[in-house]
């Protein structure tokens, strides 16, 4: 399984980013994974929140 690298951003006020790395077996389930993360952060946040594809690790081993 690969690991999907995403960071998710705020604009608003003081800006704030964060990675996630999400595992999955294709590009589609992490995509629809990361989608749900974006939903669940925007309603705990209450503020929009960004999302934004990185790369793709293999192994632990990072070449986003």
């Amino acid at each position: 399984m690969k690991q999907y690298v995403f960071s998710f951003y705020t604009e608003q006020g003081r800006t704030s980013v964060w990675d996630e790395a999400i595992s999955a077996s294709g590009m589609m389930e992490a995509f629809s994974k990361a989608r749900r993360l974006l939903i669940r952060y925007k309603q705990e946040k209450g503020i929009p929140v960004r999302v934004r594809y990185k790369g793709v690790r293999y192994r632990h081993t990072d070449i986003a």
